[in-house]
C-alpha cells in the first residue's frame, strides 16, 4: 500500500495494478501467481489463504528498468483489492484480470458495484475470451482492449476498414517499441533492433491515434522509464503513459506540459 500511497500523493491520477485470487477469495495486488519472484517464498497465491501469504520482499527487480530497487517501507503486506479502492476513491484503476477466472472476474466486478467505482475503473485482459467475459459479466466497467484486438485494430488501420471495426473496449494498451530498444539494446542484435524500429514506425501512428480519440478510445503506452521516452510520447499525443517511476513522469509533466496547458495523465505501473 505505501507504493499506491506515494504514487497518488506524487500525483499519478491512474493505478495500473494486476490481480490474483487467493485460496479463500480474497483478491489481492499481485502480477504473478507464484510468489517466488516478489516474496521469495515458494507456492501459488492461488493456493494459499491470504491470512498466509508472506510478505513481499524489500527488494525487487524492475524488468523495464533493469535496475533493483530497495524499499525502506515497513509494510510489505500483499494489499486487497477492496483496500485499495477504499483508500483511492478517487483515483482511476486499470485492472489487469490475469488468469481470468469466471469466479476471479465475479469477485472484482461485485467490488467495483459494492464500492460504486464505474466511473473511475478500468478492467480487461490480454486473452480476448477472458475480455468477453469480463464484458458479458459487467458491461458498465469500463474495458481495454486485448492482444488480439489491438492487433486487429491494426491490421483493419492499415488495410482503410479501422471504421467497420466495433468497439466496445475504451482504452488502448500499447507497447513504445523504441523505448524497449533502449533499455535493452546491449542484448538485441541489429536484426532485433531493425525489427522493433520497425514496429515503432507502425504502432506509434498519430492517424489511428486522432481516430481512435474520436470513437472515445484512450490511448496508453507502457512502460516508460526515461524522459526522453517521455518525450517520444507527447509528440503522438497519447492520453496516457504507464510507467515505474512516477516522480519521474510527475517531474517532466510538470516542467513540459503545465505551460503549454496539455493534460495528459500521469500513470503509475506500481503493480
Amino acid at each position: 500500500m505505501p507504493a499506491f500511497d506515494h504514487a497518488v500523493q506524487l500525483g499519478a491520477n491512474m493505478l495500473e495494478i494486476d490481480v490474483q485470487e487467493t485460496k479463500d477469495s480474497v483478491i489481492v495486488v499481485s502480477h504473478d501467481n507464484d510468489m517466488y519472484r516478489a516474496t521469495g517464498k515458494k507456492g501459488l497465491i492461488s493456493e494459499t489463504l491470504y491470512a498466509d501469504l508472506p510478505p513481499y520482499s524489500n527488494h525487487l527487480f524492475l524488468q523495464f528498468d533493469r535496475v533493483q530497487c530497495i524499499s525502506s517501507q515497513t509494510d510489505f503486506s500483499f494489499v486487497k483489492l477492496a483496500d485499495l479502492f477504499e483508500h483511492h476513491k478517487d483515483v482511476i484503476i486499470h485492472i489487469d484480470t490475469k488468469d481470468g477466472k469466471p469466479s476471479l472476474i465475479n469477485t472484482v466486478s461485485e467490488l467495483v458495484i459494492k464500492h460504486d467505482r464505474f466511473s473511475n475503473t478500468v478492467w480487461g485482459n490480454m486473452a480476448e475470451a477472458k475480455n468477453d467475459l469480463s464484458y458479458s459479466v459487467n458491461p458498465d466497467i469500463t474495458l481495454f482492449m486485448s492482444i488480439r484486438k489491438v492487433a486487429l485494430t491494426y491490421a483493419m488501420f492499415y488495410l482503410g476498414l479501422i471504421g467497420f471495426v466495433p468497439m466496445k473496449e475504451a482504452v488502448f494498451d500499447i507497447p513504445m517499441p523504441s523505448a524497449i530498444v533502449d533499455q535493452f539494446s546491449d542484448v538485441l542484435s541489429r536484426g532485433q533492433k531493425v525489427l522493433a524500429y520497425t514496429a515503432h514506425f507502425l504502432i506509434m501512428n498519430r492517424l489511428l491515434f486522432w481516430h481512435l480519440r474520436r470513437r472515445g478510445v484512450k490511448v496508453v503506452v507502457f512502460v516508460l522509464n526515461q524522459e526522453k521516452n517521455f518525450v517520444i510520447a507527447d509528440k503522438y499525443c497519447v492520453d496516457g503513459i504507464m510507467t515505474d517511476f512516477p516522480s519521474r513522469l510527475v517531474k517532466y509533466h510538470s516542467d513540459n506540459c503545465s505551460e503549454s496547458g496539455e493534460t495528459s495523465q500521469i500513470l503509475g505501473n506500481v503493480s
